[in-house]
């Protein structure tokens, strides 16, 4: 017989034996038991067990093994028997080997050989998308990322494993964008989504959540150096990153309340439009936009010894110490910081010394302990002791869930505040404290 008349036959058998098995549902349990001891073992071997078989499997298995199962809770089979069993059959030319890789559509592969052939998949991957971008400033970050597994790296495995393609041209779209964000090349600060749009083509490419906008943050925390800490929540530290790379991913919505202030434009001129707020003694909201094309601020009271700012939590407190206190300069947070409100802040000079009130509640705290950690020994903590809150304290009660946020308050000058709190469960505003805020009486 010819070597190819024996190979045509051998070939047949083979698919003989694949359809007489495929047609018994029983040994589909049986050779994925043996996939996974291959998988294991590194070859065919070992024993596998089973339990629970119904009838109709059982006699499907006594056809082959040629022995007697019915009834027998538990069935163990070595792979000795799975030997004698195919060279006693009409497929006895056959190897186990071959009739599993036919049954399967695929190669048997042993653990540690599947694995070091998805690494060097994975390594292709990363390295045929970075070879296309050589003097990109971001395919150094990332090279580094996957070499050292830092920030971004289980991000990137991530996305890779659940959805190569979709994922390489997200990655590629990234590392083409990177090169015009406006802090590398000194450019004017841009909306996000007007950068995302003219950089991916996708206006909400970067959109919180997705990959694209996980990969620029972890990227602009290595370019910028500034890594995600505990001054302010999350959400805000990231729109604060953004702006330091000259992105605004919240503009218009994003302002602080500010009256008594001079500014300065980039170029050294003075802001017009502050001015005249300044002039008619009104307050104005400043936006991100605005307060990205300004070189410096400074308080109205700047002639005076001390420069000083006071800061409030409320509008209608701000409201009214303005119109007491016409000369001084203030700020109002409106409840929690915006950013817009901590770059007006960082734009004062650092003589400028910060007066901060807030309300007496588990937030109103976090906030003074937050602004406190950023500015130091420029922030003052403004009235915040417990006899005023003995003489103001609510009606309100605190809930085990707000009054839980008091846990994380450490700083000194709040610790009094805080035992007070968690004794009497109530809260104290500062809109009934008006009487106590005045500026002419702070020294620092």
């Amino acid at each position: 017989m010819s070597d190819g008349k024996q190979k045509d036959d051998l070939e047949k058998e083979l698919q003989e034996c694949v359809t007489y098995f495929r047609e018994r549902s029983v040994y589909r349990k049986i050779f994925d038991k043996m996939r996974d001891k291959y998988a294991s073992l590194g070859h065919l071997g070992g024993s596998i067990t089973f339990s629970g078989l119904r009838a109709e499997e059982c006699h499907q298995l006594e056809g082959f093994f040629q022995r007697d199962f019915i009834g027998k809770k538990t069935i163990t089979i070595s792979y000795t028997a799975m030997e004698k069993a195919l060279k006693n059959s009409r497929f006895g030319k056959l190897e186990w080997g071959d009739i599993l890789t036919a049954y399967f559509g695929e190669e048997l592969v042993a653990k540690r050989d599947r694995k070091l052939l998805e690494q060097q998949m994975q390594n292709d991957f990363f390295a045929r998308i970075l070879k296309n971008f050589p003097i990109n400033p971001a395919a150094g970050w990332l090279g580094n990322v996957l070499c050292l597994k830092e920030d971004g790296y289980k991000l990137c495995i991530k996305q890779y494993r659940e959805a190569p393609e979709q994922f390489e041209q997200t990655l590629c779209r990234f590392l083409r964008a990177v090169p015009g964000l406006p802090f590398l090349n000194d450019s004017p600060k841009q909306l996000l989504a007007v950068f995302a749009a003219e950089t991916t083509g996708d206006p909400h490419f970067f959109d919180t959540g997705t990959a694209g906008e996980q990969l620029l943050t972890a990227y602009l925390q290595k370019a910028l150096r500034q890594g995600i800490n505990k001054t302010f929540y999350p959400m805000e530290q990231r729109a604060e990153l953004y702006y330091e790379a000259g992105l605004l991913k919240d503009d218009l919505s994003n302002y602080t309340l500010v009256y008594g202030v001079h500014a300065e434009l980039k170029d050294g001129t003075v802001h017009e439009g502050i001015e005249g707020f300044l002039r008619n003694r009104e307050p104005l909201q400043l936006t991100l936009m605005t307060l990205g094309g300004l070189r410096n601020v400074s308080p109205q009271t700047e002639g005076q010894e001390k420069k000083r700012v006071y800061i409030v939590e409320n509008p209608a407190v701000f409201s009214t110490l303005i119109q007491n206190y016409p000369d001084q300069t203030f700020v109002c947070g409106n409840g929690q910081i915006r950013l817009a409100t901590l770059v007006l802040l960082d734009l004062f000079e650092e003589d400028t010394v910060f007066y901060y009130a807030g309300d007496y509640d588990p937030e109103g705290l976090q906030i003074a302990q937050k602004l406190a950690e950023r500015y130091k020994e420029r922030l003052m903590l403004w009235n915040y002791h417990s006899g005023l809150y003995e003489r103001y304290r609510s009606d309100v009660e605190l809930s085990p869930k707000r009054l839980k946020k008091l846990d994380g308050i450490y700083l000194p000058q709040l610790l009094e505040l805080k035992v007070a709190m968690k004794r009497d469960k109530r809260a104290a505003y500062q809109e009934t404290m008006l009487g106590e805020y005045d500026p002419t009486l702070c020294r620092k």
